[in-house]
C-alpha cells in the first residue's frame, strides 16, 4: 500500500506535474420509518449494544470502562462542542511536521498534505473506509497531544438538517458552531448542474462566526503548484438541495440497509457507477455530504481536509461504517477491491495483511489492525 513516510516529496511532484452479535436482515422498513430516520436509529442502537455486548467478552484493552462514544454535533453540550472548536483552533496554530512541503505551514495542514497524498489509492478502492477510519484517529490524536482535548470527534448526521443547512447547529455562525455559511455570490458557476442541483447559498468566505479568519494555506487542486504557500480565506456554500438529494435520511438508511456485502456497501456510500446497485445514485451520501459544505476547500476532492467541518462530514461516514459492521459482526469484517481509485491504473486486490503507513503522523497498520473500533489503535462506539 502506499506508504507516506517515504513518498510525500513524490507525491508533491506528482500533483506538480469475535462475540456474539446479533445477526441482521435486511427486513423490510416503512418508508415513513426510512424518511423520519426511525430506522436508522432502530439500526444505530441495534449497532450499539451489539459493539457493546462485544466488549464485555474482549481480551483487549478497550473496555467498556475506557472506550469513547462518539456523538452528533447537536446532541453534545455547547461548552462541548466550543472545547472541540477551539482544539482545532490551536491545531491550526501548531507547526507542520513536513517542512519540506512549501505550504504546510500548521498542523492542521499536515491533514491535507497526507490526504492529497493518498487520495488516487483511497478513493473508490478496498481502503475507503480503514483510511479514513485511521485518518480521523490520528486528528483526534493530534488533538490531544498538542492541544490538550479531551472529548472525541463529533460527527453530523446529514439528513437532519436537509431542510435548511444555513440553520443546522453546525454551520449557523453561534459560538457553538463551526463557522456559518459564506457569503452568498450571485451567478456563480455551479459544477452541481450537471446532476440538476440548485446552487448554494453562499460562496465566498465565511462571513460570521468560528473560522471567518481562518486562513487556507494550500491548494487548490487545479493550481499551478497545489502544495505551494497559497493564502486564502476559508468559502462555504451551503446548499440544502444537494443535502435532500443525496444526504438525507432515506439515502443514509438505504445505503445500511442495502450494503449486502463490504463490496456493495462502499460502493453505495460512494455512488461507485460500476455497480449496477449504486449507478443512480448520483454522488450518493459520501460526494453529497462534502457538496452540502462546498466552497474552497470543501469541495475540493483532494485539500478538503482543510475544510473544519470535513472531519465531522466522516465522522459520519465511520459512523455508517461502524454501525453497518455491528449489525452483523461476524460476517462483515473483510474488505473488498484493488489498491488505486476505480482500479485506475488496474493493481492488484488488497489484503487485510497490506499497510497504511501514516508516517511521519502515526505508525504503519495493516488494513486488519483497522477493522474494529474497539481494537487495534481504536476505541470507540458511536451513539
Amino acid at each position: 500500500m502506499k506508504s507516506l513516510g517515504n513518498s510525500v516529496l513524490l507525491a508533491a511532484a506528482l500533483l506538480l506535474c469475535q462475540a456474539v452479535a446479533v445477526p441482521f436482515a435486511a427486513q423490510e422498513v416503512s418508508q415513513a420509518d426510512v424518511e423520519s430516520g426511525k430506522a436508522l436509529a432502530d439500526y444505530s442502537k441495534t449497532a450499539f449494544d451489539n459493539a457493546m455486548k462485544r466488549l464485555d467478552q474482549s481480551d483487549s484493552a478497550c473496555t467498556k470502562d475506557n472506550v469513547k462514544i462518539r456523538k452528533e454535533w447537536r446532541n453534545i453540550p455547547g461548552e462541548e462542542r466550543i472545547a472541540y472548536r477551539k482544539a482545532v483552533e490551536c491545531l491550526m496554530q501548531k507547526p507542520s511536521v513536513f517542512p519540506d512541503v512549501e505550504g504546510a505551514k500548521t498542523a492542521f495542514d499536515d491533514f491535507a498534505v497526507l490526504h492529497v497524498a493518498f487520495t488516487p489509492y483511497v478513493h473508490n478502492s478496498a481502503t475507503f473506509l480503514t483510511f479514513h477510519r485511521y485518518f480521523l484517529k490520528t486528528y483526534e490524536q493530534r488533538l490531544e497531544d498538542q492541544c490538550g482535548y479531551t472529548g472525541t470527534i463529533p460527527y453530523w448526521e446529514w439528513g437532519l438538517d436537509c431542510g435548511d443547512i444555513d440553520k443546522s447547529p453546525l454551520f449557523d455562525g453561534s459560538e457553538t458552531s463551526m463557522g456559518g455559511n459564506g457569503e452568498y455570490i450571485a451567478n456563480k458557476p455551479n459544477p452541481m448542474a450537471v446532476f440538476g442541483a440548485k446552487p448554494g447559498t453562499g460562496g465566498g468566505c465565511i462571513k460570521k462566526g468560528p473560522f471567518s479568519n481562518y486562513t487556507v494555506n494550500l491548494g487548490p487542486i487545479g493550481s499551478r503548484k497545489p502544495l505551494g504557500y497559497n493564502p486564502r480565506c476559508i468559502k462555504r456554500d451551503l446548499n440544502s438541495d444537494i443535502c435532500a438529494r443525496w444526504a438525507s435520511l432515506a439515502n443514509t438508511t438505504l445505503t445500511v440497509r442495502d450494503g449486502t456485502d463490504i463490496e456493495i456497501f462502499q460502493a453505495l456510500l460512494q455512488g461507485d457507477f460500476r455497480y449496477k446497485q449504486a449507478s443512480n445514485l448520483g454522488m450518493a451520501v459520501h460526494g453529497g455530504g462534502h457538496y452540502t459544505i462546498g466552497g474552497d476547500p470543501g469541495g475540493d476532492f483532494y485539500f478538503s481536509p482543510l475544510e473544519p467541518g470535513f472531519y465531522l462530514h466522516h465522522g459520519q461516514i465511520d459512523r455508517l461504517y461502524f454501525v453497518w459492521q455491528n449489525l452483523d459482526w461476524e460476517n462483515r469484517q473483510g474488505i473488498a477491491g484493488t489498491g488505486t481509485m476505480m482500479n485506475m491504473p488496474a493493481s492488484r486486490n488488497v489484503t487485510l495483511d497490506d499497510t497504511l503507513d501514516f508516517s511521519p503522523m502515526n505508525p504503519k497498520r495493516a488494513v486488519k489492525e483497522l477493522i474494529d473500533t474497539i481494537s487495534g489503535p481504536f476505541c470507540y462506539v458511536y451513539e
